[in-house]
C-alpha cells in the first residue's frame, strides 16, 4: 500500500517557506549601479570610451548614459573625442558626427626640438560617484615628464549635429619615487 505524507506537515512546510519569503522582502533593497568603460592600446594608439552625461529615458523609465569615444594618437601627441548618437539620414543612420581635438604636446608642455624623449602616453576613464552627475573624467598620463592631466568632456547639439569640446581640469606632476629606508 502507498503511503502518504501527512498533510499537517506540508502544510507547516508551506507556512515556513511563506514565513521566509516575508522575512526576505523586510530587508532593504539596494539598487545596483553598474557603469563600464572600456579602453584598447594597438601599437602608437589608444580607444577608450566613458560617458559624458545620462539621460533619462521616459517610457522605459531608466537612466541611459551617453557615451564619448576616445581616440589617442601617441605618435602624433593628439587627442581626439567624438559622442556618438543615432541620426537617420536618407539610406543608412549615421552615428559619428565632428571631433573635438586637444593638442596633448601644449597641453604637457613637451619640447619635441629638444631631442629629449618622445612623450608617452596612457589614458582611462574613471568615476567620481556622486559628484560626478554622470560624466567620467577622461585621465592622460605622460609618462616621461611624469605628469597626469584630467580632461572633461562636454557636448553641444545644433540641429542634428553634436559637437564635442574638451576642458582641460587639471594637470598635475606625479609624486618622485622616494629611496628606501636601509633600516
Amino acid at each position: 500500500m502507498l503511503k502518504t505524507a501527512p498533510t499537517l506537515s506540508r502544510a507547516g512546510l508551506l507556512l515556513v517557506g511563506l514565513g521566509v519569503g516575508w522575512a526576505i522582502g523586510q530587508f532593504p533593497r539596494r539598487e545596483a549601479v553598474i557603469l563600464a568603460s572600456a579602453s584598447d592600446r594597438s601599437g602608437e594608439s589608444i580607444v577608450a570610451t566613458g560617458p559624458v552625461t545620462l539621460g533619462y529615458n521616459e517610457g522605459a523609465k531608466v537612466q541611459i548614459p551617453l557615451d564619448a569615444l576616445y581616440y589617442l594618437d601617441c605618435k602624433g601627441g593628439r587627442l581626439l573625442a567624438t559622442i556618438p548618437s543615432y541620426k537617420m539620414t536618407i539610406g543608412k543612420p549615421r552615428l559619428i558626427d565632428n571631433f573635438a581635438v586637444r593638442d596633448l604636446v601644449a597641453d604637457f608642455k613637451i619640447n619635441l626640438e629638444g631631442g629629449g624623449p618622445r612623450p608617452r602616453f596612457a589614458m582611462t576613464t574613471g568615476t567620481l560617484g556622486t559628484y560626478s552627475e554622470g560624466w567620467a573624467p577622461l585621465y592622460v598620463f605622460e609618462t616621461t615628464s611624469a605628469q597626469v592631466a584630467v580632461y572633461k568632456v562636454d557636448y553641444q547639439i545644433v540641429g542634428t549635429k553634436t559637437t564635442p569640446k574638451f576642458e582641460l581640469l587639471e594637470i598635475q606632476s606625479l609624486p618622485q619615487p622616494t629611496p628606501l629606508d636601509k633600516n
